[in-house]
């Protein structure tokens, strides 16, 4: 596992060496290729049983990954620009989601909701998650755990259950869902949608994962926030 100190160093080295090569000079020069940054992935667990439903299916999350990645250098000098998080279940989810265009409404359907805290203060979101503090709203952004768009994305909510996308469906300010296997949901965002300009830096986002059925919550993980860019994942305090 790359330590984020390392990972930074060797993406600013990628950036001047591709300015490097871009140089002046006589004659014509080729156009600089775009050396994607290393990935950065993380796994935290969380012990099965600990889910509950009033009725219907008791999702249970058991795992999630977050992984951050450089798909499309677009010119705006962002290195990291995506971010997936993957949500393992104890049971099989493979055919638990609404159809695309419907809405969360049966007792064993699967709705999962991930809260981002992109400015790394807890008080001054728009959602609370698994905050147990009075009064505690770390989350900007949440994606729309209900309501399934026709392109079988969901939406990404902010202050005011806002849609961040306007107009007809568009993946980048979307919550693109698929499921992978049978037990994990996948979920990808691009960080402009969430707000996040990364530049060159490792961006600073943390994490929380809602489950639900029709019928109301039965799993949210972590107690706290799970952050994505430290090395050894940790809870916050």
């Amino acid at each position: 596992m790359l330590k984020a100190s390392t990972v930074r160093h060797a993406a600013l080295l990628a950036v001047a060496s591709t300015s490097a090569c871009s140089g002046g000079g006589g004659g014509s020069s080729p156009p600089p290729t775009f050396t994607p940054p290393p990935i950065i992935s993380f796994s935290h667990t969380f012990p099965a049983g600990n889910a509950k439903a009033a009725q219907g299916t008791a999702w249970d999350i058991i795992g999630v990954t977050t992984t951050l990645s450089g798909q499309n250098p677009g010119g705006n000098g962002q290195l990291y620009d995506t971010l997936r998080v993957d949500v393992r279940f104890a049971q099989t989810v493979a055919n638990a989601l609404p159809a695309p265009g419907a809405s969360l409404l049966f007792p064993t359907q699967l709705g999962i909701s991930v809260g981002f805290n992109t400015d790394g203060n807890r008080g001054t979101g728009a959602y609370s998650f698994c905050s147990t503090a009075p009064n505690e709203k770390p989350f900007e952004y949440a994606s729309d755990e209900v309501a399934r768009i026709s392109d079988r994305n969901y939406g990404i909510l902010t202050s005011g259950d806002t849609p961040v996308y306007s107009g007809p469906p568009d993946p980048q300010e979307e919550a693109q869902t698929a499921v992978s296997g049978n037990t994990t949901i996948s979920q990808t965002y691009v960080l402009g949608a969430l707000g996040v300009n990364a530049g060159s830096a490792i961006p600073h986002i943390g994490i929380a994962v809602f489950a639900a059925n029709g019928a109301g919550g039965t799993d949210c993980v972590p107690g706290a926030t799970l952050e994505i860019y430290s090395e050894s994942v940790s809870l916050a305090p």
